[in-house]
């Protein structure tokens, strides 16, 4: 530890003596004279592979505003430094790029000796402040494979695989809260189809879906919902509870029997909250399942669900469509009190795991349901809603939903969906500035150590990635890298 702490000294301000002193998931990087705990590392049989420090408070008069330009020398600087001092591998810087304000990462990764390709999550990843301060630091993986599949296809095969493969797709954008500020506008445009990740060195279009080894879910459209109930009845409300007004304007209930000291309060055990930008609720009541409990049929759990949006939105009909449900698995025998034992040996206390076994079994499984925002034939990107209804009661246990705001959906009444730019004049301009590069990736989401080969989309002519293209007026909108510095 005294040889890390050394190591360490060095990044941060002031290079003041440290100590790193284990706590109870991680270690502390502690000031030798003050006590004062600077931040974290983590190892991993004795190797750092994690480092995580507090920004130094600034003084007024010392702050930096945000537009300074960075530091670009001082970052690279450091940046080489933790390389030389604690990568033992042959790493390569790959980019410096701003994530956010005062928050610039730089990356470096191992190479491919064969095909000088750079390995994703391979070497580190540094993060700095705009003057160069070193806050976090993550080293990447060690072991890996790499596969060499036959590449059977040539860059320009690629593209013109995805163009087939309609890469780009008619939708609409609506702004969110802070881009309605300056542009306001909700406006049809072609996008990029969110499932393709790329093309593989064999021709094959690859998406999202087989690298998660998932399946594309359907999606139903909703009859017209009648509810006989309430929002609080579904949620469970009862003459034992106490209503009072919770945190931000929400409406909670409380169990009074509960003894709580002086400065304490109590946890709501329900909770509704709902403004014009979205709806949140949630019921905590006690659940215990019994041996003989049966679990609802998966229409009625569908029910339940319909008619809770329904009462939180109404016309859900004519606003929503519902995602076909992946099947709640209740693996509540699986959770014994000697697995809980081993998962958590040492890291537990007697108490801790007494209050998460409570937790446990006072928490009912729910089946959830997705609601997708529609717009004639169009999903709204971002604006869902979800619904868990406990598989035994039939309460509704959580529901959270985002909403369009009514000058958004003033917006949306007035979009015209026939497009002017045909899907043929879109794609020349897309495909035009794009260009498929040859890349390491991970094959597969469940093994992330083994790489194959894909082509991937790039626009290296314009260095953003077309986000959007208007099929109006046909203006271009682009991706904001933040790139700063990469390798070519």
């Amino acid at each position: 530890m005294n040889e890390l702490a050394k190591k360490l000294q060095p990044f941060i301000v002031g290079s003041p003596h440290i100590e790193i002193l284990k706590d109870d998931f991680s270690h502390q990087i502690v000031d030798v004279k003050s006590g004062q705990v600077y931040g974290f590392v983590h190892l991993n049989e004795g190797r750092l592979i994690a480092y995580e420090i507090s920004e130094p408070e600034e003084v007024e008069d010392e702050q930096i505003p945000f537009n300074t330009p960075p530091n670009v020398d001082r970052i690279m600087e450091v940046a080489q430094l933790f390389i030389d001092t604690f990568i033992n591998r042959d790493v390569h810087f790959s980019m410096l790029n701003e994530w956010n304000d005062n928050h610039f990462m730089v990356t470096y990764e191992e190479r491919d000796p064969k095909l000088d390709l750079l390995i994703p999550h391979t070497g580190c990843t540094l993060h700095f402040t705009r003057d160069g301060i070193l806050t976090n630091a993550d080293i990447g993986q060690m072991d890996f494979q790499l596969l060499y599949p036959e590449i059977t296809v040539s860059s320009e095969d690629a593209k013109q695989l995805l163009r087939k493969a309609n890469y780009l797709q008619l939708s609409v954008h609506v702004p969110d809260l802070v881009e309605m500020e300056t542009n306001p506008v909700v406006e049809l445009i072609y996008r990029s189809n969110h499932n393709i990740m790329g093309v593989g060195a064999d021709g094959n279009i690859e998406t999202v879906t087989e690298f998660m080894n998932t399946e594309e879910l359907s999606i139903e459209k909703i009859q017209a919902v009648n509810s006989t109930s309430s929002i609080e009845e579904m949620l469970g409300v009862n003459k034992k509870l106490e209503k009072n007004t919770g945190e931000d304007g929400s409406v909670i209930w409380i169990d009074p029997t509960v003894y709580m000291e002086e400065d304490e309060e109590a946890e709501p055990l329900i909770s509704i909250f709902s403004d014009e930008t979205g709806h949140f609720s949630f019921s905590n009541l006690p659940f215990e399942k019994m041996d003989d409990t049966p679990s609802l049929p998966m229409g009625k759990l569908t029910e339940k669900a319909l008619e809770f949006l329904e009462l939180v939105e109404g016309n859900i009909h004519d606003k929503y469509v519902l995602e076909e449900p992946i099947k709640t698995v209740d693996n509540e025998e699986l959770f014994d009190e000697e697995e809980r034992d081993e998962a958590f040996e040492n890291e537990l206390d007697a108490e801790d795991e007494e209050d998460m076994a409570h937790d446990y079994l006072d928490s009912e499984p729910t089946q959830m349901f997705t609601f997708y925002r529609q717009h004639g034939e169009f999903r709204m990107e971002s604006v869902e809603a979800h619904v868990h209804v406990g598989i035994y009661t039939g309460l509704i246990r959580e529901c959270s939903v985002t909403r369009l705001s009514s000058s958004q959906t003033a917006n949306l009444e007035k979009l015209n969906p026939i497009p002017t730019i045909t899907l043929q004049e879109a794609e020349e301009r897309f495909f035009n500035e794009l260009e498929m590069k040859l890349t390491r990736c991970v094959k597969d989401f469940g093994d992330p150590n083994i790489y194959t080969l894909s082509y991937l989309v790039d626009f290296p002519k314009t260095g953003g990635h077309i986000e959007k293209i208007n099929a109006h007026t046909g203006e271009v909108s682009y991706i904001e890298t933040g790139i700063i510095k990469e390798r070519h």
